[in-house]
């Protein structure tokens, strides 16, 4: 097994140690200080549970457009320790309130009611606040070809249309849980679309043709790419068909390089958020390094996408043909004490597990109990028996979850 992105997956999580601990107003300020825009406080009672009437309020205009982060302290009977500092910096000796601070802790504006749209309008007014889109885009006007500058630029188009997306269609932003699997998609109307998502698809269409489909690498494209996927993007026909109309660059550099990991990336956020763009045609277009092993194809950084198009299709086969020797040259590392990669879940997640269950959907329980036997002698993960158990609950097998459940790891 080869590879930077190999490497990083297989490396053990670093025990850090225990630091100790901050104050909670050291840490309220440090927090303030990096929000430097400002951020929305409130500070509850009893009987005054604003925090969800506070989110529902920022939802509005102009509110939206700063997209400034909410912080919500519990005061009350249950108060947090944060509660009392709050009071007593501020002078709110009673009662539930509101306010906008800015990076230095400054009330820039305030209230003791239940805030509403307009109250907050006005405390927007009142503090003149400068946002980060105006900054970049100011800077953007000085330095026009700074692709790090218009990438930020696009996250913050996309957080603020994503909210208006969700506040447009009368629904709240899902969660990771809910987002997984396909999902009706109810796409905006073409005035809508335009209002909420055009800067956001005239920057983004921007960028990708200068950078041929593939902006930013390294971190910078691990955010990028993050940033569309949490976003609302795919109810936007103008997003989706600016993806659309780089889908062809983007791959054809994936061809020319086709363990470019951000890239990869990219073109998997990408293919949800339009619906699905066929992964196999594009991997039969790709040849593996000459002297490449069985388990270095596809690449890693595909891998994942690569089993659940194969999954969704019943191509258990498939999927056992790319993971068994992935297993065999993992284990074989192990056993020679080549990677550490023993102790934590990564073997299970990205390998054993969708292996296994590949395994048994073809009937071949015997090899699904060999590749957890010799898995128990290598790995020294705890959590191991645990999820083979449930794995085999879910598969409608109580026998192997019996068995599987009573496997011994490695001791460490």
């Amino acid at each position: 097994m080869r590879g930077p992105m190999l490497l990083l997956l297989l490396t053990p999580a670093v025990l850090l140690a225990q630091r100790p601990q901050v104050a909670p107003a050291e840490a309220f300020d440090r927090e303030l200080k990096r929000n430097r825009f400002g951020t929305w406080l409130v500070l509850e009672d009893e009987g005054a549970a604003w925090g969800g009437v506070m989110r529902s309020a920022l939802d509005e205009e102009p509110m939206v457009l700063l997209n400034l982060p909410l912080k919500v302290v519990a005061g009350g009977k249950k108060a947090d320790a944060l509660a009392a500092t709050l009071r007593d910096r501020f002078g709110w000796s009673r009662g539930a309130h509101w306010a906008l601070v800015d990076g230095k802790g400054r009330v820039q504006a305030e209230g003791a009611e239940v805030p509403t749209g307009a109250a907050l309008g006005r405390a927007v007014d009142q503090a003149g606040l400068p946002s980060r889109t105006q900054e970049l885009e100011a800077f953007l006007r000085q330095s026009p070809d700074r692709l790090d500058a218009r990438a930020a630029l696009i996250q913050v188009h996309l957080a603020v249309a994503s909210r208006r997306t969700w506040k447009a269609l009368g629904s709240a932003e899902p969660k990771p849980a809910e987002a997984s699997g396909p999902v009706p998609v109810k796409p905006l109307g073409p005035e809508a679309d335009l209002a909420i998502w055009g800067a956001a698809a005239h920057q983004l269409d921007a960028l990708l043709r200068e950078t041929d489909g593939a902006p930013l690498g390294g971190a910078q494209g691990f955010v990028f790419s993050n940033g569309i996927r949490r976003s609302a993007a795919e109810h936007s026909p103008s997003v989706v068909a600016v993806l659309n109309r780089h889908r062809g660059a983007l791959e054809e550099k994936l061809r020319r390089q086709p363990e470019d990991s951000e890239a990869w990336q990219l073109w998997t956020v990408a293919s949800q958020k339009c619906g699905g763009w066929p992964l196999q045609p594009l991997l039969a277009t790709m040849t593996p390094l000459p002297g490449a092993s069985a388990g270095q194809w596809p690449p890693w950084s595909v891998l994942e996408e690569y089993l659940k198009d194969a999954k969704s299709r019943g191509e258990w086969a498939t999927i056992r043909e790319v993971l068994e020797p992935r297993w065999a040259e993992l284990r074989e590392a192990l056993l020679d004490d080549r990677r550490s990669a023993g102790g934590d879940a990564f073997p299970w997640n990205w390998i054993l597990g969708p292996l296994v269950e590949a395994q048994i959907a073809q009937g071949d329980t015997g090899a699904a109990d060999q590749v957890l036997n010799e898995a128990a002698e290598v790995i020294s993960w705890p959590g191991l028996p645990a999820k083979a158990r449930d794995l085999a609950t879910r598969l409608n097998r109580p026998d192997l979850a019996t068995r599987w459940g009573a496997l011994t790891p490695k001791s460490r």
